[in-house]
């Protein structure tokens, strides 16, 4: 495992740990916040305790994680613009600690953030789909891209249908991106991934 490959899945693996450990800590400390019913984006809302503290960390810092992680995985898989939808959605992520007014949801920050968040996992979304048809790419790597592209459009149709909240939808989505991410930098961390990624 060269270099490369080995800070690409530290980089990705980090995002996830650090945002569990983050969401603990400011979770807890917050009465006011509900693990299961309460959005993560309200830990970093105008007027929370902490949210200063949650925006750095929680979106800054997993964000510019997942920024450097997509770059260096799209340019690993030889996919220039894959390197870009991945680092920007890491971007996008990062840019979500623009902080949301949870009393006004018509006010210019909630709005920016809710946008950002959607057009931040757009560009997820699209880059999932140029793995999973791009035949240059093992199966392994393919199939991962599909599963995870069908499980985050199912959790968003689920809402839309009625079949669970939006904060469950949210645990959802998140659970999606994070779980990607976390078992591609297994792979980097375990395996000779350069072997793999070519069919």
């Amino acid at each position: 495992m060269g270099n490369k490959e080995k800070l690409t899945g530290i980089s990705g693996l980090a995002s996830t740990m650090i945002l569990l450990v983050v969401l603990l800590i400011f979770g807890s400390l917050n009465p006011q916040f509900g693990f299961v019913n309460d959005f993560i984006s309200k830990l970093g809302a105008v007027g929370e305790p902490n949210a200063i503290w949650f925006n750095l960390f929680g979106f800054v810092l997993v964000g510019l994680l997942l920024f450097l992680f997509g770059l260096m995985y799209g340019t690993m898989l030889k996919d220039r613009l894959l390197a870009i939808l991945l680092s920007l959605f890491g971007l996008g992520f990062a840019l979500t600690s623009i902080p949301m007014d949870m009393a006004l949801s018509e006010a210019p920050v909630s709005k920016a953030h809710i946008a950002i968040v959607s057009l931040g996992l757009a560009f997820w979304l699209f880059g999932l789909s140029r793995m999973g048809y791009n035949k240059r790419l093992s199966k392994g790597i393919r199939n991962r891209a599909n599963i995870a592209a069908v499980l985050l459009t199912a959790s968003m149709i689920g809402f839309v249908l009625g079949l669970w909240s939006m904060p469950v939808t949210h645990r959802l989505v998140f659970g999606v991106v994070f779980g990607w991410t976390t078992i591609t930098s297994l792979g980097l961390l375990t395996r000779k991934e350069t072997a793999d990624h070519l069919s």
